[in-house]
């Protein structure tokens, strides 16, 4: 009690500043990882959408830049974009036709030799350390085929869900080409008629954000593809001085896994050493992983920092990271769009932060400026 009576106030519990820190920080983590997986549920529910969508913004980077260039010469957009098409596609359909017979012997060539491993492999079970029993060897092929045969439902099931893939894979290409084309044609349009909804100092802001994130997914694209091709040229003649059959798609996979770094090339690599252990032995398989090894470090120390520039550089660990949250949230095509997503993501916080400390710095001159002399 007071002296006047009156009871002295309780004393009040005051939260820590630590934990209040700690504690914003937490909520808020928390609900940029829910809206994380509200996006990752929206797009597995559009995925057929989205993935042409994704597909014709790479494609649009690399075709971009001819049209543009043919259009400053003064073609119509209309002709020079069906220009760049057209070369494009003749381009892709002339690689596919002229390579699909070598590939095709390649293929039964190597459908040969791995029945003979087979037959090798069912030679050392009965003279190797096992010493099983012709009998015995017999009896596992023989219980490999009937289960073959059991299950020939659920693979002829698994087929026709093949087939839906590739009728829906289909139509996603047919879908990303057109949409590429539109894009090339008309993406200026586009971004005014996006920008214009924003009112004029947010849609200003917004216009330098979208040609920093384009100007960044263009050279990661095109960076990548770099990247790609000099891992495909080494790794293909390692393979053809080895004499490794099915060069060229494997060369194809190696460029195409390029996209995914530092996975891709080992991924690519492990499908060489065992095409090559087939083929030639465990020697030239040996020899395969250790070229897979020499490319790896290539990606990750030469060729990547340099083809890649400053703007989409990122560290080994953030990229990691980055690849395994997308491979866990969107499977295969989080891999692929994990990697460009983090390095726009990136530039549009450096952009903000340039643009916070430049109104710091701007703010006592223009305090200043408003004095004006007599």
């Amino acid at each position: 009690m007071s002296i006047g009576g009156a009871a002295n106030p309780p004393d009040r519990q005051v939260v820590p500043a630590w934990l209040n820190t700690a504690a914003a920080y937490c909520w808020r983590i928390l609900v940029v990882g829910a809206g994380l997986v509200v996006l990752a549920l929206a797009f597995s529910k559009l995925s057929l959408i989205l993935v042409p969508v994704i597909g014709s913004l790479f494609l649009t980077t690399v075709l971009s830049p001819p049209t543009r260039w043919l259009r400053r010469h003064g073609l119509p957009p209309l002709l020079a974009t069906w220009i760049v098409f057209l070369v494009a596609l003749a381009a892709l359909f002339g690689i596919g036709f002229g390579l699909a017979p070598s590939v095709g012997h390649e293929f039964n060539q190597l459908g040969h030799e791995l029945n003979q491993g087979i037959k090798q492999a069912e030679h050392w079970l009965e003279t190797g350390p096992l010493h099983l029993s012709k009998k015995q060897v017999s009896g596992y092929v023989t219980k490999a085929r009937s289960s073959l045969t059991t299950n020939r439902t659920k693979l002829i099931q698994g087929a026709l869900s093949g087939v839906t893939v590739i009728l829906q894979g289909a139509g996603g290409i047919l879908l990303a080409l057109v949409l590429t084309f539109f894009f090339v044609k008309d993406g200026d349009a586009i971004g005014l008629w996006f920008f214009a909804i924003f009112d004029e100092r947010r849609g200003a802001d917004l216009r330098v954000v979208g040609a920093k994130a384009w100007a960044t997914l263009g050279g990661y694209v095109r960076g990548t593809a770099a990247n790609g091709l000099v891992n495909s040229v080494v790794l293909a003649g390692g393979l053809l001085i080895l004499g490794v059959p099915l060069v060229v798609p494997i060369a194809l996979l190696t460029f195409v896994g390029g996209f995914i770094p530092l996975v891709g090339a080992i991924a690519s690599g492990i499908v060489a050493a065992l095409v090559a252990l087939v083929a030639k032995g465990p020697v030239a398989a040996g020899v395969v992983i250790g070229l897979t090894v020499l490319i790896h470090n290539l990606e990750g120390y030469l060729v990547g920092p340099l083809v890649l520039g400053r703007a989409v550089r990122l560290h080994p660990v953030a990229i990691l990271l980055a690849l395994a949250t997308g491979t866990i949230l969107l499977g295969i095509i989080g891999a692929f769009v994990a990697v460009p997503i983090t390095a726009i993501a990136l530039a549009v916080q450096q952009h903000y932060r340039s643009a916070r400390l430049h109104v710091v710095e701007v703010a006592p001159l223009r305090s200043e400026s408003l004095v004006l002399p007599d």
